[in-house]
Formats: structure tokens, C-alpha cells, sequence
């Protein structure tokens, strides 16, 4: 009797537990995102401090992101942000960049400066909730807090609540 060759055997039943694996491997790979715009280094070397006003740096480089919410229109930020999501956690800022330009009275650029990840800080929100009055019930007590109140002619509508 001859035996089979079990080789080939193996090589089948490998190939399913090698494409599970690759796909496993694929869920974990990272996703890249990156949002909104700070102008090339070429650009920016061509604004003139002192010199250009709103429409001019509009023209060279384009429109901010944002403005300066106080001081009505004084700074205009160019901000872009990179982000990486693994699987189902939080995205992760990655890179992070902000440009700021300040103008005078004037509408003239008085200052530029740049600001990367490592500058930003990280601000803890304070989130307030008003109390309620009476006791916090957790979800099963709210499930089961009816258990006994009602008569099963009560739910089945045979005899009148009041």
C-alpha cells in the first residue's frame, strides 16, 4: 500500500493560516491623515517683514486657516496637523505645525513664527455637570428596579393601574 505524500498536504492547509495571518497583520497597519495647510519653506522666504500687507501675503501664500479671534484680524494662523489611527484607538498627533503672522494697525506683516508639536501643551478640560437631585441609579438597578411593582394582570392589562 502505497502512502500518500503528505507534503502537499501541508502546503494547503498552510496557505489559509498564512492569508489570516497577512490579514491580521494588514487590520494593524496604521491610517494617515493630515489636515489643513502651512505653506512651503520656499514660499514663506518670499514674505517680506515690515514690508507686506494682507492682500500681498494672500497672493504669495494664500488665506490662514484662522484668524486671531481677540485682536480683529491681527494674527492669521496656518495650521496643518498629521494624525495616525491604529485599529479602534484615538488618533495620535504625529506632526503638527503652525504659522503665525502678525500685522500692525497698518495691515503690515510685523512678525512671523513657526511652531511644531513639541511646542503645543496640553490643556486638561474641566468638564462641570449640574448634580441632579434624588440618587444616581446604575443601569441595572434601573432595569430591575420594577421587578414585583406590577401584578401580572397589571401588564397584561386586565385590571386598571389606578
Amino acid at each position: 500500500m502505497d502512502r500518500p505524500n503528505s507534503r502537499p498536504t501541508q502546503t494547503r492547509a498552510l496557505i489559509p493560516a498564512l492569508l489570516i495571518a497577512g490579514l491580521a497583520v494588514a487590520a494593524c497597519e496604521p491610517i494617515r491623515q493630515t489636515h489643513g495647510y502651512v505653506p512651503a519653506e520656499a514660499y514663506v522666504k518670499r514674505i517680506k517683514v515690515g514690508e507686506d500687507g494682507r492682500a500681498d501675503i494672500i497672493s504669495k501664500i494664500g488665506r490662514p486657516s484662522t484668524t486671531g479671534t481677540f485682536e480683529a484680524d491681527e494674527e492669521w494662523y496656518y495650521i496643518s496637523r498629521s494624525t495616525e489611527t491604529r485599529a479602534f484607538f484615538a488618533p495620535k498627533a504625529v506632526n503638527q505645525n503652525v504659522m503665525v503672522l502678525s500685522f500692525n494697525a497698518d495691515g503690515v506683516v510685523t512678525d512671523l513664527n513657526r511652531y511644531s508639536l513639541e511646542d503645543g501643551q496640553v490643556i486638561d478640560l474641566v468638564t462641570r455637570t449640574t448634580p441632579t437631585r434624588g440618587k444616581r441609579l446604575t443601569f441595572l438597578q434601573q432595569l430591575l428596579g420594577n421587578l414585583g411593582k406590577f401584578s401580572p394582570a397589571q401588564i397584561l392589562g386586565e385590571e386598571s393601574i389606578f
